[in-house]
């Protein structure tokens, strides 16, 4: 039998010709109403040309229910659009996030349906970020309609509130690009004409041709030294007004010493030229700095802001009517409604209404905690499944979520900051070249030869110049993060890896971190199994996983994966906090509670401590105990990093006998639980001031002030996005045992640096004599420089390889 494709999504028809058109002369069958409508729309607005150049099928529309219309009318609040659109000349113009687009043709559909509105000044969309840029007049027509229309297409849109750090971090990586792109190109030009200069002078060529090349050279350096090497003069011209010398000073005066030197042996049509020089110094540098940019760009990539997990409006009740406001516009003693599924929007005190709310993002335990009258709920947890009415206690900027971010804060700035062996390298020899360059040309002009000294002072600060010297950190901290990243390791803070080698406490967080974060079975005990006779322990879990698919708790999920198999249950009703239940086969199935289930202490026996119970008819079928399991690694982790002689710790917001259960597990050398985030911050700066190097461990909202309070801060796989834009590392993989790997990398890369800085350093302090003397012409010193770096950055690929 042929199967009948809808027009619009090519999902099979199985509704028979209840949903059809006619289009272009033929009929047309539809799955459902919702795709029947969009195509309707599609055709009267005279877009049939969508359906001739698509693609990809259309996703499958739905009828637009009363429920979704009324929450898009949330946006057309003035204080809402205040803050997540910006008023511009023409009109009001805001960044749209539109889901379900599939081909370009998708996002030709929206545009020219929109740009039909007479209130919509502009559309455009990108179909790769699937997201829309829209410029419109709020007093002409709404939000929520221009959000319906597209909506009505088949397509769901809402306003995408940018990033602002986010947006100007991409800017500033496509300026790295392409000062990279002009120095990588120019590099190569002038080094061809390099070529012919260098065999010219032995193998003879014409004066006009030589003076030529030289004048081609120097045209096309001006745009290296006058734009791509321009951040180094920046930060050299910085230290300087600071009365601070940093490497980026004989840089720029190696680079621009060099380049002068050279137009004016063009200009003057004596002496030699190394424009080469200028142009490949300043490609090597900018590589470097390029790498090490991108690196923080991957990891911003998977970040985002931590307001960002609140929500932009809050529904206020005032006078009994329901009013959509801005969230950041709540003040103390506003009444709210907060929905299921819903973010609270702010603190205070539930005064009616009872539910479960999900505080991990704010205490990085995964556990559902029930909320009832007269509770406080906190700013940035979820709304499980009850319907809440809350008296705000606070504003945003001095809720729990607000106070956590000031933490934040003061903690970043009061993070130690470790002196690098290689800035104070830096600083010292810095100091000394440029005193021994400026003795040299006294020298050389005064007393020996003036004619040699501005070329012998050029072979000084060439031959010398502090190129190895800059590379010799970074090219070492390039390559082993990219052995890092291939390894599911992304280090965002480069220098956490000279860092490393000198830690002493591994401090965990407990829940996501040593665990998994998630709830599993690890024991079934059946009580009363005559009333269940012809249920193995398979089908009594495939039971049980039937009646708690229709919740969403947390526990709940425990069981998803025990449904084999689909069972008929009438009437399933959900007691929030306490358990669900249902009639199965005339008998009335509960789960949940021992109290939901009517079981007293005399009946729990040795079950006391079992998290779920099920019941038939008040009589006991099984007793199930659940547990967050304990990482895969993370035993023998411990012991492995207590072998290598850290001492390994771990700071849990979890206050119940669970966390000393694991840390006795584990054989940790210590614990303190029932933290908040500042007692985390607190327990690091007692260490910190103690002398010893510590590496933290997280994943939630409150370990990020213990984060910024480390020296180095780790984030798992699991972790939310404010802890990766937080920490100095992220474990892109649930393998918690690559933390020896960082470790062991970490150790390997200061090896490799301190054998680059050994060379650097023994390098310029046998080449310094020898330039100052005039034994070393400036084509030898570029040699030297040349092979120094080439040396220093061969050295640093082995970090790939080890």
């Amino acid at each position: 039998m042929t199967t009948i494709s809808c027009f619009h999504c090519l999902e099979p028809v199985l509704t028979g010709e209840r949903f059809q058109l006619t289009i272009n002369g033929a009929p047309a069958l539809f799955c459902c109403a919702g795709c029947q409508a969009v195509a309707q729309t599609i055709i009267d607005s005279g877009l049939d040309d969508y359906y001739k150049f698509r693609t990809e099928a259309a996703a499958k529309a739905e009828v637009i229910p009363a429920e979704l219309r009324a929450s898009l009318q949330q946006y057309d609040s003035a204080d809402v659009l205040a803050d997540i659109s910006q008023q511009q000349q023409n009109g009001s113009e805001l960044e749209l996030a539109i889901s379900g687009m599939s081909c370009a043709a998708c996002a030709w559909l929206i545009e020219k349906h929109l740009s039909k509105q007479s209130a919509i000044n502009k559309i455009s969309i990108n179909s790769s970020t699937q997201r829309a840029l829209l410029n419109w007049q709020p007093e002409q027509l709404a939000l929520s309609e221009i959000l319906l229309l597209i909506n009505q297409l088949g397509y769901q849109a809402s306003p995408f509130v940018a990033d602002e750090q986010e947006s100007q971090f991409k800017t500033e990586l496509n300026r790295f690009l392409k000062r990279l792109a002009v120095s990588g190109i120019m590099t190569m030009q002038v080094m061809m004409l390099a070529f012919a200069l260098y065999f010219g002078e032995y193998s003879g060529i014409d004066e006009s041709h030589h003076g030529y090349l030289r004048w081609i050279s120097m045209l096309l350096t001006l745009p290296v030294v006058l734009y791509a090497a321009l951040p180094f003069v920046s930060s050299a011209w910085r230290s300087i007004k600071a009365r601070q010398l940093n490497m980026d000073v004989p840089v720029s005066l190696a680079i621009y010493y060099t380049f002068f030197a050279s137009a004016y042996a063009t200009i003057m049509q004596t002496g030699e030229v190394y424009f080469e020089s200028v142009c490949m110094f300043t490609f090597l540098l900018q590589l470097g700095k390029f790498f090490e940019y991108r690196a923080r760009a991957q990891a911003r990539d998977a970040t985002s802001n931590l307001l960002k997990i609140m929500p932009v409006s809050a529904t206020l009740l005032k006078d009994g009517q329901q009013q959509a406001v801005s969230a950041r516009r709540l003040q103390a003693g506003d009444t709210i409604l907060v929905k299921p599924g819903e973010t609270i929007p702010a603190d205070g005190m539930i005064v009616s209404g009872s539910s479960t709310v999900d505080e991990s993002m704010l205490t990085g335990e995964y556990t559902a905690i029930s909320r009832s009258h007269g509770d406080t709920v906190l700013a940035g947890s979820i709304n499980h499944d009850g319907l809440l009415t809350v008296n705000v206690s606070s504003v945003l900027a001095h809720s729990r979520l607000g106070q956590i971010i000031q933490l934040q804060q003061q903690t970043l700035h009061s993070k130690p900051r470790l002196v690098e062996k290689t800035d104070q390298l830096a600083r010292y020899f810095v100091e000394r070249l440029l005193l021994i360059a400026a003795a040299t040309f006294a020298l050389w002009y005064f007393w020996l030869d003036a004619d040699r000294a501005f070329w012998v002072t050029l072979s000084v600060l060439v031959a010398t110049c502090p190129c190895a010297l800059s590379l010799a950190t970074p090219t070492a901290i390039t390559c082993a993060l990219s052995r890092l990243n291939r390894l599911g390791i992304l280090v965002k803070n480069s220098q956490a890896l000279e860092t490393l080698p000198a830690l002493s406490h591994i401090i965990f967080d407990k829940t996501g971190t040593l665990t998994e974060g998630r709830f599993s079975i690890v024991k079934v005990q059946r009580l009363q199994s005559s009333l269940a006779e012809n249920l193995n322990d398979n089908e009594l879990l495939n039971l049980i996983a039937n009646l708690e698919q229709h919740s969403e708790h947390p526990i709940a999920r425990a069981f998803k994966s025990y449904l084999t198999q689909h069972i008929t249950l009438e009437h399933v009703s959900i007691s929030v906090g306490q358990g669900i239940s249902a009639d199965w086969q005339g008998q009335q199935l509960r789960a949940g509670s021992a109290a939901f289930c009517q079981i007293d202490s005399a009946q729990c026996g040795t079950t006391a401590n079992a998290n779920v119970f099920i019941t038939l008819d008040q009589h006991v079928l099984a007793a199930i105990t659940l547990a967050d399991n304990l990482r895969p690694g993370a035993s023998q982790l411990v012991s492995q990093l207590q072998q290598q002689g850290y001492q390994v710790g771990m700071l849990s917001g979890d206050s119940s006998g669970l966390a000393g259960q694991l840390a006795n597990e584990l054989k940790l050398d210590f614990m303190q639980q029932g933290c908040s985030p500042a007692d985390k911050v607190d327990a690091i700066n007692d260490l910190v001031a103690a002398g010893h190097k510590v590496l933290m461990v997280g994943d939630g909202i409150n370990d990020s002030p213990g984060f910024n309070a480390a020296h180095i801060s780790v984030a798992v796989d699991s972790g939310t996005d404010l802890s990766k834009n937080q920490a100095d590392v992220v474990l892109l993989q649930p393998e918690i045992s690559l933390l020896a790997t960082l470790l062991t990398a970490g150790r390997q890369a200061a090896s490799v640096i301190r054998q680059n800085l050994l060379w650097a350093v023994g390098y310029n302090l046998l080449i310094i004599p020898l330039a100052v003397a005039g034994l070393v012409s400036p084509y030898i010193a570029v040699l030297g420089m040349s092979f120094s770096s080439l040396l220093v950055v061969s050295n640093s690929l082995r970090l790939l390889k080890k």
